[in-house]
């Protein structure tokens, strides 16, 4: 039998080497990808003694980073929870401006196939939120509108880094903690789940370079540019 294993995130390559007893493993640095990608990372204050508070003022620094950072295209925004999605998606289509001039035909068309009401609003000003707790049909809506060039900006959650292929210019993760319920509280996003986010950067065929911002506290700020690095 013969396994070709790839990976865009295992930390533990020789070990799985070793455990499928493969002579060979290689490692691909970003220099081998084909589109280079810049990574930022965004200070957005302190936590201070409510985290939840905290996690809820990022939501007023992601216009000003989509204005700085996406150049008039497409954008991600990856949030830790299902309704973090929908409340960005729905603030940004009641008080952020299109970059690009929008095809109201085309938009008009996607909101049609959906009865989700909320979806349909964002669909409309070319914004639109996606996550597993959405009907499958309403999924495919969203995925074929974003494919298709119709939406500016994109709120998922991280399952879309992990399955969909949906790359866009710009990468925007909110935040780099998430609610684990009682008992566990806010733990930090692991690293893998953080490349995978960081990774639906830049469009091969569409972009020369991609861009992905990390928006986190000011006392992690250094940390995770140490990471960016490298």
């Amino acid at each position: 039998m013969r396994i070709v294993a790839v990976s865009a995130t295992l930390p533990n390559l020789g070990q799985l080497a070793s455990f499928i007893e493969s002579g060979e493993a290689y490692v691909f640095d970003e220099s081998f990808r084909p589109v280079p990608l810049s990574i930022f990372v965004q200070a957005c204050g302190h936590i201070g003694k409510n985290r939840y508070l905290f996690d809820k003022s990022l939501d007023q620094h992601v216009p000003s980073i989509l204005k700085r950072f996406s150049s008039g295209r497409p954008a991600i925004v990856f949030c830790h929870s299902k309704k973090e999605t929908e409340t960005l998606a729905s603030e940004l289509s009641k008080s952020y401006t299109a970059p690009t001039k929008l095809n109201d035909s085309e938009l008009r068309k996607f909101a049609g196939q959906t009865n989700t009401a909320s979806l349909q609003m964002c669909l409309l000003r070319g914004i639109a939120f996606h996550h597993a707790g959405l009907d499958a049909s309403d999924r495919r809506v969203v995925e074929e509108a974003f494919t298709s060039g119709s939406l500016f900006c994109l709120c998922a959650t991280s399952t879309l880094a992990m399955g969909v292929n949906l790359p866009a210019f710009l990468v925007v993760i909110k935040g780099t903690s998430a609610y684990r319920g009682t008992g566990n509280g806010h733990q930090d996003i692991d690293m893998g789940t953080l490349l995978q986010m960081v990774g639906r950067a830049g469009r091969p065929g569409f972009d020369k370079s991609g861009t992905a911002v990390i928006m986190t506290d000011s006392l992690s700020k250094t940390r995770y540019e140490n990471i960016s690095q490298g």
